[in-house]
């Protein structure tokens, strides 16, 4: 039996690392040869082999770290308990699994110096013997950073728990259904989402809309958030029954993977993102996609996204619109009338896209690419 170490900041909910830890374990120890344990300031999943740090000393000391054969290490913002690659035991194997770090143009200024920590962090990547990298736009990121550790790309996966309904409640009461998924912080975009509804809302005087916005509130900005809060009610009180918009703060996955299959449309004004699991999220419950035009969202939308010009409120705003008036059309509905253009068609084309990205698929190839590291 291999002995394993993991080393991450939190394993917590809400979170797409978190939830790349999460999965890598748990197959890790389905397949019955190895011994797994987590290091972490905090885990909010009790079934993990957990043991919670406050610092390196209680990892580099602990006989399972010690003894390991592998140890990874998960890294897309500055955390302390990163620097423990360093001090590594010699016969273990070190494996960097990374998430890319969001520039600092794109966060609040009081976070600056974090960034350029992470970023001087980032070196620790040098240690390693191998890394794994979400996307091509991560692997971009670390040669950039004049990293030549031996990577390669494996995407991270999306829950089975989504599903593609075969028709969405906008079919019998043409009221579009709008989601929004990540972070209450400004790279994420949600004031330029809630000033594009308004436009929108504007334009067209006869088009009716539920906005539902969900983010973890721990990993948000407070500021931000008390923010969208006065925006939303604005909104809310300004256009009377023709839109409804709620702020979703901490929701479990039930009631995500609820409000995404009953959406129309996502939308994900992001300034930044190294891989983005909620385009595939929204992508698996049938939703039409929006999203800025930057780093990985191309890629990840796999061609099935409107791509609108970062930072382009108008122009989002228009594209929101437009789609609205697409998706309460007969020819989004109804397959005769549609044929490709249709929901049931599009349906298809995106569940055959997606399929790359299900737990399966990334399992058998993260376990395959473990196999061969270990020269099992």
């Amino acid at each position: 039996m291999k002995k394993v170490s993991y080393v991450t900041s939190i394993c917590v909910v809400n979170d797409a690392i978190s939830e790349a830890v999460k999965n890598e374990i748990i197959w890790l120890e389905e397949s019955c040869g190895y011994n797994v344990k987590l290091y972490a300031y905090k885990c909010d999943f009790n079934f993990l082999p957990f043991k919670k740090v406050d610092n390196i000393n209680e990892i580099i000391f602990d006989e399972h770290f010690q003894t390991s054969d592998l140890t990874v290490f998960h890294f897309g913002i500055f955390y302390d308990l990163f620097d423990s690659i360093a001090v590594t035991p010699q016969k273990s194997k070190r494996l960097v699994v990374f998430h890319n770090i969001t520039p600092k143009q794109f966060v609040h200024a009081k976070n600056h110096s974090l960034i350029d920590k992470s970023f001087g962090q980032a070196a620790n990547i040098l240690f390693a013997d191998s890394v794994i990298c979400d996307s091509g736009t991560n692997l971009d990121a670390l040669r950039k950073a004049g990293i030549k550790t031996p990577a390669a790309v494996l995407p991270l996966a999306v829950s089975g728990g989504f599903m593609m309904p075969e028709s969405k409640p906008s079919f019998f009461d043409s009221v579009v259904r709008i989601v929004f998924i990540g972070r209450f912080v400004r790279s994420k975009g949600p004031g330029d989402l809630l000033s594009a509804v308004d436009k929108a809302l504007r334009f067209n005087k006869t088009v009716r809309l539920i906005l539902d916005m969900v983010g973890n509130l721990s990993l948000s900005d407070d500021a931000l958030v008390d923010e969208i809060i006065r925006t939303v009610k604005m909104i809310n009180d300004s256009y009377n029954d023709r839109i409804k918009i709620t702020l979703h703060g901490n929701a479990d996955d039930i009631t995500k993977q609820e409000i995404l299959r009953e959406a129309d449309l996502f939308v994900l004004p992001t300034y930044h993102e190294g891989f983005c699991v909620p385009v595939l999220e929204a992508l698996s419950s049938g939703c039409r996609v929006i999203v800025y035009d930057n780093s990985n969202t191309p890629s990840i939308s796999g061609g099935f996204a409107r791509l609108v010009p970062t930072g382009g409120v108008n122009e989002l705003s228009s594209a929101i619109a437009e789609t609205a008036e697409e998706i309460i059309s007969d020819v989004w509905r109804d397959a005769k009338k549609g044929g490709d253009k249709s929901y049931s068609y599009y349906s298809v084309r995106v569940s055959d896209y997606v399929r790359q990205y299900s737990p399966e698929q990334v399992k058998r190839k993260f376990l395959d690419f473990i196999k061969e590291l270990l020269d099992i």
